[in-house]
């Protein structure tokens, strides 16, 4: 079973996890709750230990009772704590709803990388119809055309298959299945990184960042059905049109608390109040929004330089997660994108946007390789379900397996 929101998010030790969405959403659609449903974060459970026979009391052995039956008196059922069923009880339901969150997540994946997956698995298995052995260098080069054209990048394609080759010779592969599935090892094994989210400190902050387009603002809203505990927003992006409206739409329809001022408003004073209300009103999650802003102006990212220094001057150590959205559209650009907002943000995860819209899923395999920030989400859809937890085995063969 791939990565749930369960496993997701990484809590205090000394905090146990809340069950349930973070928040109540009654303006969701029947869909949209039923997604909610299988995705919120389980109860750590602990099942107490049956009682011992000195808390049943002594059972009297009848007069033609056999050894067996005076060493092992029969407890009645009805005896048993009632905690312990129902624990039982939400044990199961809990795993259930897991195995059915992630047969869903993986159809919606597939679904979504289908363009890509159709670009690439059908150069590749035309490619493969002529392979022949390991020694071909013509099906090596038809290869690397294949990753570049899907977006993977010159550097990445180049190291990704020099390895595939060089394993392709040692283990002496001749069938194309067999190297499909040398690929699908190694594109995994590119991907895997650490992703949880950081959520162990109170109140945890989340900012998040991105250029215009890339859905940011809405993926925050997405986001807080999954959180747990307290949930606030913050409208940082004080600029663009509507987007203050947006958020607190979001926040409506969650019950999230927004902080928000006037359009223009300086959105380094907006995560200084945000923060102040976060620590006086026990929230748990605060996620503060700002504005999108292009990579290569310097001023604007000074900007959010300014936003991040503020936030750590009211909570050091803050913000605890910095999120940046990457349109997957546009390709190459977006990897030069997670390049400058890393060095000016200091990004901790990125959110790949867009992938049901685009032929270019391969980005994933550039940024992995050479940002070195883990994808620690994607989005396939505009739904709130199609936002899941990032899981390479999963991406690896939704992106390269059979079509």
């Amino acid at each position: 079973m791939g990565r749930s929101w369960r496993n997701f998010f990484r809590r205090s030790e000394k905090e146990p996890e809340e069950s349930g969405p973070a928040t109540s959403t009654p303006e969701r659609d029947t869909e949209t709750a039923e997604e909610g449903a299988g995705s919120a974060v389980a109860t750590s459970l602990q099942t107490p230990s049956a009682p011992g026979a000195e808390d049943i009391g002594e059972v009297d052995a009848p007069e033609t009772a056999t050894p067996e039956e005076i060493e092992a008196p029969v407890v009645d059922e009805d005896i048993l704590p009632a905690e312990e069923t129902v624990l039982s009880e939400e044990v199961e339901a809990a795993t259930v709803a897991a195995a059915e969150e992630s047969a869903g997540w993986v159809g919606r994946l597939r679904k979504g990388l289908r363009r890509s997956r159709e670009s690439f698995v059908g150069q590749l298995n035309a490619a493969m119809a002529e392979f022949k052995d390991a020694e071909d260098e013509e099906f090596w080069e038809r290869v690397e055309e294949i990753l570049i054209t899907s977006d993977v990048g010159v550097s990445t394609t180049a190291k990704l298959v020099a390895e595939l080759e060089q394993e392709a010779l040692e283990r002496n592969i001749t069938s194309g299945k067999e190297l499909r599935e040398l690929m699908i090892e190694h594109a995994t094994r590119m991907l895997d990184k650490p992703i949880e989210m950081d959520l162990s400190k109170k109140p945890a902050v989340v900012l998040m960042v991105g250029v215009n387009g890339t859905g940011k603002t809405t993926n925050i809203g997405k986001l807080v059905n999954f959180l747990p505990g307290k949930v606030m927003l913050a409208a940082g992006d004080t600029f663009r049109a509507a987007a203050i409206e947006q958020l607190q739409t979001w926040g409506e329809r969650t019950g999230a608390r927004v902080i928000a001022r006037e359009r223009g408003a300086d959105s380094a004073a907006v995560a200084h109040e945000a923060v102040e209300e976060a620590k006086r009103g026990g929230t748990d999650v605060l996620l503060i929004d700002t504005a999108g802003r292009l990579h290569t102006k310097a001023n604007l990212m000074a900007e959010l330089d300014k936003v991040r220094r503020v936030i750590d001057r009211q909570l050091p150590g803050a913000p605890h997660e910095v999120l940046l959205t990457v349109d997957a559209t546009t390709g190459q650009n977006g990897l030069r994108q997670a390049k400058l907002f890393q060095e000016a943000a200091g990004v901790t995860g990125i959110i790949l946007t867009k992938l049901d819209g685009t032929a270019k899923g391969g980005i994933a395999l550039a940024i992995a390789n050479e940002v070195g920030v883990p994808i620690k989400m994607i989005s396939v859809g505009e739904q709130i379900g199609d936002l899941h937890p990032f899981e390479a085995r999963e991406f690896a063969e939704a992106l390269f397996g059979d079509l």
